[in-house]
């Protein structure tokens, strides 16, 4: 019998021999001073080119409540996340990136608003990007300023790490197959007014390897963005089938 977790965490992988290694070891170090959350980590391998996959399965023969998926091709980041969500067995699910630009001790922000019920969604703001070149800053700023302009929200950061109620996973249907996924989840956790809590987050760049995220990657993403604007001012539009009481709160902090 599968046993239930209180939260899962899903780190989609793919060409990141030099920096996954250090990304499950800071994880780890994490979980072991909070046992109390009951936690699994959930690693989907998408058919790296380099050593990547070698690399994780020796690592995780010493790391217990741990799932290894492998995919036998590159699928994306996007089947990947959809893969670990499906295979985790926790209450909430949070999701890491492979490259260790996130800090893994941030991780009781996003943990533990959701085990005292404060909220069932947890999203990471990265107040300072200052490992960033300024290319990819300002792409980053127009795209979050045109979600906000189509979907009527005021989302600070909608790509970063984030951690869901699994309640708000099953009740809704994920149709991006790009980077705008986490928006979609967003947007339809407000639309079905789950409580939507930020909490300030770390970027700490990338220490070895190279981003994917290209221009076409972004403009895919925008391109699914505006189709699925469409689809939510149509009448056909439901995002799910329950409803609560949303609130997007602001942890405050000194920058």
């Amino acid at each position: 019998m599968t046993e239930v977790k209180d939260i899962s965490f899903i780190i989609p992988v793919y060409n990141e021999e030099l920096n996954i290694t250090r990304v499950l070891a800071n994880l780890y170090t994490v979980l072991s001073q909070h046992t109390e959350w009951h936690s699994e980590i959930i690693v989907v391998e998408d058919g790296s080119t380099d050593r990547t996959r070698e690399v994780i399965k020796a690592y995780l023969k010493e790391l217990p409540d741990s799932q290894l998926i492998l995919h036998e091709r590159n699928l994306g980041y996007t089947k990947s996340l959809k893969d670990g969500i499906a295979k985790a067995n926790g209450h909430f699910l949070m999701y890491i990136g492979a490259d260790e630009e996130f800090d893994c001790s941030e991780l009781p922000l996003f943990v533990e608003p959701l085990l005292l019920n404060q909220a069932d969604v947890v999203l990471g703001i990265r107040w300072q990007r200052n490992a960033y070149q300024l290319f990819r800053f300002f792409l980053s700023v127009i795209y979050i300023f045109l979600l906000n302009y189509l979907f009527k929200l005021r989302v600070n950061d909608y790509n970063w790490s984030q951690a869901w109620s699994k309640e708000l996973l099953q009740n809704i249907h994920l149709r991006s197959n790009s980077l705008f996924i986490l928006p979609e989840i967003i947007i339809k956790a407000h639309d079905l007014n789950y409580r939507i809590k930020e909490v300030p987050s770390n970027h700490r760049g990338r220490q070895y390897g190279k981003s994917s995220v290209n221009l076409k990657i972004m403009g895919y993403a925008l391109f699914e963005a505006i189709c699925f604007w469409r689809h939510r001012k149509s009448s056909h539009y439901s995002a799910g089938e329950q409803s609560r009481t949303s609130k997007i709160s602001t942890l405050k902090f000194n920058a």
